[in-house]
């Protein structure tokens, strides 16, 4: 997908990737969005991995 927002907080950081029609966000350490240098534009993988997904209505 494409990075489309990263926000980076003290030690926390927020990133957006457009997968398609999907949308994803996840909250990683800053420091892990800075050794992978993300960037809003640029190509990247997502993975998941959980063994729990809880889906609510809205």
């Amino acid at each position: 997908g494409i990075v489309t927002a990263v926000k980076l907080g003290d030690v926390a950081a927020q990133v957006e990737i457009q997968a398609g029609p999907h949308r994803l966000v996840s909250l990683l350490t800053r420091e892990a969005v800075e050794e992978l240098g993300l960037e809003v534009g640029m190509q990247a993988t997502a993975r998941v991995k959980s063994t729990n997904v809880h889906i609510d209505r809205a």
